[in-house]
């Protein structure tokens, strides 16, 4: 972890263009010391290889990629929410070997009663399987999905009391929907699991480099200083979009942007 930084500091790698192997081994070459691998329901002897070699540490893992057609967690079939979960759970099982300790779902696009209900069933379940294991769940907003803002998301999550999911915060669909970064960290208090950080135009969710977009420095101190109110122990996580023109060169902008805002007040004095 950068000295001055307050969090660890991870790269999503789908933000990079590569197959896994290469991906660590240039996540690790930029300076980052934690990635957030996809979770995988079996993955390769050689992705462990890759992890030790290059001494990172995994910090998240999205939940919920590959389904088989039909499979969700929200879906009408019992039969098919059944084999959803287990699904998820053999990822988790993943995230927990690759030593994550956090891990996240997002919702489906079914907005009705019904279909939340189930998707919070899921949710429940597959909570309290991570637990287990050491890995918290989180669920994430997403622009277009059934629950799109991080208050609609808060009030959703505390169905489950203390001790159910968390929020997964991506400060770039603050801008989107129109939210307060800052406001929602502090609302969330012990809630707040995982915080992804990237940039866009206000209306598309583009992952563009830091700075970029409508995002400004100020909401990035804002958002920091309302992470240690609440004494917020997870990570930070770079989500760029693996498409951005010079990606070495907007990776290692933003890195530097996330070190110099976020950074712990008393090693910088």
């Amino acid at each position: 972890m950068t000295a001055s930084l307050s969090w660890p500091l991870s790269l999503m790698l789908t933000s990079l263009p590569h197959e896994f192997v290469k991906a660590v081994r240039v996540a690790a070459n930029l300076g980052f010391t934690h990635v957030d691998p996809v979770a995988l329901v079996e993955r390769p002897a050689t992705h462990l290889e890759a992890l030790a070699e290059s001494s990172v540490v995994v910090g998240c893992t999205p939940l919920g990629r590959d389904m088989p057609e039909g499979v969700a967690l929200d879906a009408n079939d019992v039969g098919r929410r059944r084999d959803a979960v287990d699904h998820v759970r053999r990822q988790i099982i993943d995230a927990a070997r690759l030593g994550a300790t956090c891990a996240y779902v997002v919702p489906q696009t079914r907005t009705e009663p019904r279909a939340l209900a189930y998707f919070a069933e899921g949710c429940g379940l597959l909570a309290e399987f991570a637990a287990r294991r050491m890995v918290r769940l989180c669920v994430e907003p997403v622009p277009g999905r059934a629950i799109a803002h991080a208050g609609q998301m808060l009030d959703w999550l505390r169905q489950f009391g203390d001790d159910g999911p968390g929020l997964l915060l991506d400060v770039g669909h603050c801008l989107i929907s129109g939210e307060d970064a800052a406001a929602v960290v502090r609302r969330s208090g012990r809630r707040l699991g995982y915080v992804h950080l990237d940039d866009n135009d206000g209306k598309g969710d583009l992952h563009w480099p830091l700075l970029t977009g409508r995002l400004t420095e100020r909401p990035l101190h804002d958002v920091a200083a309302a992470l240690r109110e609440v004494e917020y122990r997870g990570a930070l996580s770079l989500e760029l979009n693996a498409q951005s023109p010079a990606l070495v060169d907007a990776l290692t902008t933003s890195k530097a942007i996330v070190e110099r805002c976020f950074a712990n007040p008393a090693a910088c004095s």
